[in-house]
Parts: C-alpha cells; sequence; structure tokens
C-alpha cells in the first residue's frame, strides 16, 4: 500500500470539500510499480499528471494509491465508487463494470519457454491444448478466460498463478514449460528477479488479446470527473507526454533488470 505517497499531489483550488479518489491496480513494471515506497511507472506518471491538471479546475484528493493482486484491485474497482483503475484490457465481459477512460499502453502477449528446454512447436495458441505441457496464467486474467473458452480447462495442462513474477520463477524451476509475458518488458522481467532473460524463447503470440491498455473508473463516479480525466488524458496524449514517458521508462527498467549492455541490444 501507499496510501501517503500520492496525497498531496493534486488539490483543487476551490474552498469546497475535494473529491477523493482512491487508485488501485498491480505492479506491473515498467507501466506501474512500488519504486521503494513511491509509485514509479510510465502509466503512473501519465496518469498522476492527468489527475493533477484536473485538480486545477476541479478540486481533487488522491486518498490512497495502492498496489493489490489483480483480483483484489479488480474487485474494489467494481463495487466501490471513485476509484481509478488501470491498466487493463477492454473486453465485452467487463464493458457494463468500469467507465472507461482512455488508453494507457499497448499490450501483446507471447507464450515462452526456455531455450534449455525441448522446442515447443506452435503456429497458434490452440496447437498448445493437446500438447502435454504446463501452462502458467494467473488467476482472473483476460488470458485465462480465453483459455477456457478455447477447450483448455479439460485438459488440465493450467497451472494458477498469482502473478508473472510467480510465473518466473516457476518458469526457471521448470514447474511450468510455458509462460504469457508482455513482449517487450519478458526479457527485463526475468533479469529483474535474477535470471537469464536471454533464455526465454517465444512459442507463439496470443493474437486474440493483443489489445491495448486502459484506465477506467468505477460505476458511480462523478460525470464531471469522468469527462475531466478524459479530456486531460487526450490533451496530455495529443502532447507528447505519454510517448516520452514510456519511451524513458522502458529503457529505464531495461537498463535497471538487466544492465546498460543488455538495454542497449
Amino acid at each position: 500500500m501507499l496510501a501517503a505517497a500520492a496525497l498531496s499531489l493534486v488539490a483543487g483550488p476551490a474552498k469546497a470539500d475535494p473529491a477523493e479518489i482512491q487508485i488501485v491496480t498491480q505492479s506491473f513494471a515498467p507501466l506501474q510499480w512500488d519504486n521503494a515506497g513511491k509509485p514509479d511507472g510510465y502509466v503512473t506518471a501519465y496518469m498522476l499528471e492527468v489527475a493533477r491538471r484536473v485538480g486545477e479546475t476541479i478540486p481533487l484528493k488522491i486518498g490512497a494509491y495502492e498496489f493489490l493482486p489483480w483480483k483484489r484491485a479488480m474487485l474494489l474497482a467494481e463495487t466501490m465508487p471513485n476509484v481509478l483503475f488501470f491498466s487493463l484490457s477492454r473486453t465485452p465481459e467487463r464493458e457494463d463494470k468500469f467507465i472507461w477512460l482512455g488508453e494507457v499502453s499497448p499490450y501483446g502477449q507471447n507464450f515462452y519457454q526456455l531455450s534449455t528446454r525441448p522446442k515447443i512447436e506452435a503456429d497458434a495458441v490452440e496447437d498448445l491444448r493437446d500438447q502435454k505441457v504446463r501452462i502458467g496464467v494467473q488467476d482472473g486474467s483476460n488470458l485465462l478466460s480465453y483459455l477456457k473458452q478455447l477447450g483448455f480447462e479439460e485438459t488440465g495442462n493450467l497451472v494458477p498463478i498469482t502473478d508473472f513474477h510467480q510465473g518466473i520463477e516457476m518458469l526457471y524451476l521448470e514447474r511450468i514449460d510455458v509462460l504469457p509475458l508482455t513482449g517487450f518488458l519478458a526479457e527485463a522481467s526475468a533479469c529483474k528477479q535474477g535470471y537469464d532473460g536471454s533464455l526465454l524463447q517465444p512459442v507463439v503470440f496470443v493474437e486474440a488479446l493483443a489489445n491495448p491498455l486502459w484506465a477506467v473508473f468505477s460505476q458511480g463516479t462523478d460525470p464531471a470527473l469522468v469527462e475531466a480525466f478524459r479530456q486531460e488524458m487526450t490533451a496530455l496524449k495529443d502532447s507528447g507526454f505519454l510517448d516520452a514517458q514510456t519511451r524513458q521508462h522502458q529503457v529505464n527498467w531495461q537498463t535497471l533488470a538487466c544492465g546498460a549492455l543488455t538495454a542497449g541490444k
């Protein structure tokens, strides 16, 4: 929890009681992550700057910025008003659960294996279904729903994981055979946990879920606040702020995780 980290970032000029929002998300560097008790990442930078700009015209207070397990963060955003939640895929099943604000990051996953293991052949995700491979997949994720639709649940191949950090550990300990990871983050994510990220070998791209990630407000949030966030998100994106933050944080994260030599490849 980073409940006090963002309290002073935004405050409206009016004397009226400010609207108080809560930010919840799952740690997913370099998009958003807990950097020694301080929220960091390019989506964090973008959304906090949006909130600051909104706070110039609408009294606004950030009551908390919390990094939570994915299912708990989503539950809060589904059941409590005034919750700002990111970064998540927009799907038909989620459409009416949230108020969709705008895109915050590109997103695409590959299934990865270790290059030290026998090569797994697959031209499409469905090709993994009938192979004897253990597939790590996060409970409550969009990917889990997709794999269930494809009939993976009946195979017994799916291994539930809490998050990708646990999945990486299980992959390198050979407790699972394949793991979905975001393409531009995979190697650095492994390096950050002390593993050789160069051993990650893509097996197949998850084409059906290659959609941008979004920021949302929970249902019941003040429509005026929602519209203000949408307008400032668009204006800030058009200014190039998000693109610049994305490039900077991706390079910084790669360097931090794997070292400057790897980041320059």
